[in-house]
């Protein structure tokens, strides 16, 4: 009898054991690392602008569906190895690197064109101030959109982007101001991203149309990323709201009203998501 108490107590204890996080960016995290401080926590962002233009590139700087190929299958967004536009020297991907903060964007696993043979993986540059200098990347690239072009379609086997998106992505890059130090997350920052981009493809509506529909596929994936902060017991009810509001996701007053609401709620219980760097510590150590 004490025995089988025993059991029935383990299995309704491991039952009762949160799942682990499921964050995307454990994927690409050197494991070595404070994980948990990583990824709550990135270089600041500074801009010098927050034009409607520059808001559409941020967004699009953080889809996860601009890349091509493997890259895009793993959820990889320029952001990824580029931090608020800075770099990530927690970056480590086994495909692209063996080096934390660097990568090696000439693997067939990545690109078709710049497949080189080797492993050479480089640092990942720091992209503010980029548009001054006077060519771009390891192939010299002579300007800043075609560096930006050869990204996407050589090293990661993305579409060729229209005129819109690089004058877009352009306009972000160029707005990178150099600061110092590191800002901690809040999941009011993660909310504000969602919001920031879910503005960006209201003004991209009625634009061109690949443009569009990036920016559209940017602010849900915004919101996906808000989902991965919230654990799953604890925020049930919120996380299949968000997945209402993303397959509802339109420029309408009720819309935003519905997000707002929401937004008010989670930033109340801020310290019970995984954008506070204690209770994301607690739940990979289990």
């Amino acid at each position: 009898m004490k025995r089988t108490f025993a059991i029935a107590a383990a299995l309704f204890c491991a039952a009762a054991v949160a799942p682990a996080p499921a964050l995307r960016d454990l994927i690409w995290t050197d494991p070595n690392t404070d994980v948990a401080h990583a990824l709550t926590h990135a270089p600041r962002e500074c801009l010098s602008a927050t034009t409607p233009d520059v808001e559409l590139g941020r967004a699009l700087f953080r889809s996860r569906t601009l890349l091509g190929g493997p890259a895009a299958r793993v959820g990889l967004s320029c952001d990824s190895c580029h931090s608020n536009g800075r770099t990530n020297a927690h970056f480590l991907l086994p495909e692209l690197t063996d080096i934390p903060g660097h990568a090696d964007v000439t693997t067939a696993w990545s690109s078709r064109v710049r497949e080189d043979n080797l492993h050479n993986p480089r640092p990942i540059p720091d992209l503010a101030g980029a548009a001054t200098r006077a060519t771009f990347g390891a192939q010299r690239e002579p300007s800043l959109d075609a560096f930006m072009r050869s990204v996407i379609v050589d090293e990661f086997q993305g579409a060729p982007p229209s005129d819109t998106t690089t004058a877009a992505l352009h306009a972000y890059i160029a707005a990178l101001d150099p600061c110092e130090g590191e800002t901690p997350l809040t999941i009011a920052d993660v909310i504000n991203d969602a919001r920031r981009a879910a503005a960006a493809a209201e003004r991209a509506a009625n634009g061109e149309p690949s443009t569009a529909r990036l920016v559209t596929l940017a602010a849900q994936d915004a919101l996906a990323r808000l989902t991965e902060r919230l654990p799953e017991r604890r925020f049930a009810r919120e996380r299949r709201e968000i997945e209402t509001l993303s397959r509802d996701l339109a420029p309408t007053p009720e819309w935003r009203a519905r997000f707002e609401a929401l937004a008010t709620r989670l930033t109340r219980r801020d310290r019970a998501t995984y954008a506070n760097e204690a209770t994301l510590r607690n739940a990979l150590q289990r």
